[in-house]
C-alpha cells in the first residue's frame, strides 16, 4: 500500500522548508494541504462560449441565480456553495470583499456591464440553499473559452488548476473545435474526474445526435487517452437529462468524494514537485562548476535568453501580418457581397416604386421604408454571419500557428538550459488560447430612426410624381450608405477584436516568459552567492541538495506507485 497523500504533502513541505530554493512551490503545497483538510470538492463547469453553461447551472440550482442573455454574459469565475440563506460576495483582486444582492450580480460578472473586468474582480462567491451544494460541492461557473476577451480565457484556465472535477460542456449546434481540444488537454492535467455533457439535444433528432456523439467520442478519447466515454446528453433549457446527471454527480460525491479530491491533489502535487526537481538539479549543476566556468555559462545563458526576445517579436510580427491578411480577405469578400446586395435592393426598391407610384408620398415612403428595413436587415445579418464564420476559421488557424510557435519557444528555453548545464529543465506550463468569451459578437446597426433621413416637409406638398421620385431616390441613396456603413462597422469590429486579443495574448505570454527567465536567473544568482562560501560548505550543500532530490523523486513515485 502506497504512502498517503497527507504524508506526501507533509514530507514535501518539510523538505522544501529546509531549502530556500523553491519558495513559490512551497506556498502552493501549503495551499494544497489546507484544501485537503477542508475536504471541499470543486466541480467546475467549463466549455466554449454559448454552450449553455450558465443556463445549466441555474437549472441544477432550481432557480435563475446567475444572469443569462442572448449576448455573452459570464466574464469572471463564480463559485457557488451551500448556505441556509442566500447572499453573494464579490472578491476583488486587491483582497477587498463586498456583499451584494443577487439581483446585482451582472454588474460584476457580465462582460457587458464590467467590460474587460474593469472593476478588477477576482471572483464572485455565492451562498445558496441548494440540495446539490449541500453535498459539500462547490460548483463553479467559468467564463467561456473560444473568442474575444483574453482576460476571460485567463480566468477559465487559471481556475481549472483548482478544480477536482470538471463538467465539460459541448452542444450539438457546434462540433468540438481546436480551442476546446486545447482547453481539454490542459484540464486533464489538473482534474481527476470528468463529466462530458452534450447540451441542446432538443434541437436535433436521435440519428443526428448519434452521429455527433460518435464524432465527439473519437476526438475526446484521443485527447484523454482512454477507450470509452460516458456522455450525458441533455437539454438544459427543457430539463431533459439534467436530473439524471445531477443524481450521478451526487452518487459520485457520496461514494467517492475523498478519492476524487485525493487524486486531484496527487496530480497537482506531482506537477509542482517536478518543477522543484528541475530547479534543484539546475542549482546543483551550477553549484558544481568552477566559479570562472559558471560565470561564463551564466553569461552564455543570458545571451541566448536575449535572443528569445527577438524570436518572440518575429513570431508576433508574423501573427499580426496573418490577422491583417485575414481581415483583408474578408473585406474583399464583403465588396462582392455589398455589390450584389446593392444590386438586389435596387431591383426590389425599383419594383416596389413602380408598382406603388400611384400612392401618396407619405404612404409610398412608409412602404419603401418597410421594404428596406425588413429586407436589408436580413441581408446584412446574413453577411455578418458569413463574415464571422470566415473570421472564426482564420482565427483558429492563427491560434494553432501561435501555439506551435510558443511550444518551439518553450523547447528553446529547455534546450538552452540543457546545452549549458546538462539539466532537463521542467516548469509549470501554461496553455495559451488567443481569445475567449464573446465569440466575435457583432451587432448590426439598428435601422429604426438612425437609418432614415428626415425628408423636408415641403416634399409632401409638391406634385405627387415629383415628390415620389425624390423620396425614392433619397431612400435609395440612404440604403447604399447604410450598407456601406454596416460593412465598415463589421470590419472594424473584426479587426479591433482580433488585434486586441492578439495584443493581450502577447502581453500574457511575454509576462510568463519573463517570469520563467527570471526564475532561472534567480536560481543561478543564489548559486553565485553560495559559491562565495568555503569549498567544504559548498560540498555539504551539494550533498544536502542531492539528498533532497532523491527524497522528492521518491515522493513523486509514491504519488503513483506501480
Amino acid at each position: 500500500m502506497g504512502i498517503s497523500i497527507y504524508d506526501i504533502l507533509d514530507d514535501s513541505i518539510k523538505l522544501l522548508e529546509e531549502s530556500d530554493v523553491c519558495k513559490d512551490q512551497l506556498e502552493k503545497l501549503l495551499k494544497l494541504r489546507e484544501k485537503l483538510k477542508n475536504k471541499e470538492i470543486i466541480i467546475s463547469v467549463v466549455g466554449q462560449f454559448k454552450r449553455g453553461k450558465t443556463t445549466f447551472i441555474n437549472k441544477v440550482l432550481g432557480d435563475d441565480i446567475l444572469p443569462v442573455a442572448i449576448i455573452p454574459i459570464t466574464s469572471v469565475v463564480t463559485r457557488l456553495q451551500y448556505s441556509p440563506t442566500s447572499c453573494a460576495k464579490v472578491i476583488f483582486k486587491n483582497g477587498e470583499e463586498k456583499e451584494v444582492p443577487l439581483d446585482n450580480l451582472s454588474i460584476y460578472i457580465s462582460e457587458q456591464e464590467n467590460p474587460n473586468n474593469q472593476k478588477e474582480v477576482e471572483y464572485v462567491k455565492i451562498f445558496y440553499p441548494s440540495s446539490i451544494l449541500k453535498e459539500g460541492i462547490i460548483l463553479v461557473d467559468t467564463p467561456g473559452v473560444g473568442s474575444i476577451h483574453k482576460h476571460n480565457t485567463d480566468a477559465a484556465y487559471s481556475f481549472i488548476k483548482n478544480s477536482d472535477a470538471i463538467i465539460f460542456m459541448l452542444s450539438v449546434d457546434s462540433p468540438i473545435n481546436e480551442i476546446e481540444r486545447e482547453f481539454l488537454s490542459a484540464a486533464k492535467k489538473y482534474a481527476s474526474k470528468f463529466y462530458f455533457v452534450i447540451n441542446k439535444i432538443d434541437v436535433i433528432n436521435s440519428s443526428e445526435l448519434e452521429t455527433y456523439l460518435k464524432y465527439c467520442e473519437n476526438v475526446i478519447c484521443e485527447i484523454m487517452n482512454i477507450n470509452y466515454i460516458d456522455f450525458f446528453p441533455i437539454s438544459a433549457q427543457k430539463l431533459i437529462g439534467v436530473e439524471k446527471l445531477i443524481s450521478i454527480i451526487k452518487r459520485d460525491v457520496n461514494h467517492s468524494k475523498d478519492e476524487i479530491i485525493v487524486n486531484s491533489i496527487k496530480i497537482k502535487t506531482t506537477d509542482i514537485l517536478k518543477t522543484v526537481l528541475s530547479k534543484i538539479q539546475l542549482y546543483i549543476s551550477a553549484l558544481k562548476m568552477p566559479i570562472d566556468s559558471l560565470e561564463e555559462k551564466i553569461k552564455e545563458l543570458y545571451d541566448k535568453l536575449k535572443e528569445l526576445d527577438r524570436i518572440t517579436e518575429d513570431i508576433f510580427y508574423h501573427a499580426e501580418k496573418n490577422t491583417d491578411n485575414l481581415i483583408q480577405n474578408i473585406e474583399e469578400y464583403f465588396k462582392i457581397k455589398v455589390d450584389n446586395m446593392v444590386s438586389d435592393m435596387e431591383k426590389i426598391l425599383k419594383d416596389e416604386y413602380e408598382k406603388n407610384n400611384f400612392l401618396r408620398p407619405r404612404k409610398l415612403e412608409e412602404k419603401l421604408k418597410y421594404i428596406i428595413d425588413s429586407s436589408l436587415v436580413e441581408k446584412l445579418e446574413s453577411m455578418n454571419e458569413e463574415g464571422l464564420e470566415k473570421l472564426k476559421i482564420g482565427y483558429e488557424n492563427i491560434i494553432e500557428m501561435l501555439n506551435n510557435d510558443i511550444n518551439d519557444i518553450k523547447s528553446y528555453i529547455s534546450k538552452t538550459v540543457y546545452d549549458i548545464f546538462n539539466v532537463e529543465y521542467s516548469y509549470e506550463k501554461n496553455d495559451y488560447i488567443l481569445s475567449n468569451k464573446e465569440d466575435f459578437y457583432v451587432e448590426v446597426d439598428s435601422f429604426s430612426g438612425s437609418f432614415f433621413i428626415n425628408i423636408n416637409d415641403f416634399v409632401y406638398i409638391m406634385p405627387k410624381s415629383y415628390s415620389n421620385r425624390i423620396i425614392y431616390q433619397k431612400l435609395l441613396d440612404n440604403m447604399k450608405r447604410a450598407i456601406e456603413r454596416n460593412k465598415n462597422n463589421m470590419l472594424y469590429n473584426y479587426r479591433y477584436k482580433i488585434q486586441e486579443s492578439l495584443r493581450s495574448f502577447k502581453l500574457t505570454f511575454t509576462e510568463d516568459s519573463s517570469n520563467l527567465q527570471r526564475d532561472i536567473q534567480n536560481t543561478l544568482n543564489k548559486v553565485i552567492l553560495n559559491r562565495e562560501d568555503k569549498n567544504m560548505e559548498v560540498e555539504n550543500k551539494i550533498k544536502k541538495l542531492n539528498s533532497l532530490c532523491e527524497n522528492i523523486e521518491d515522493i513523486v513515485k509514491n504519488c503513483y506507485p506501480s
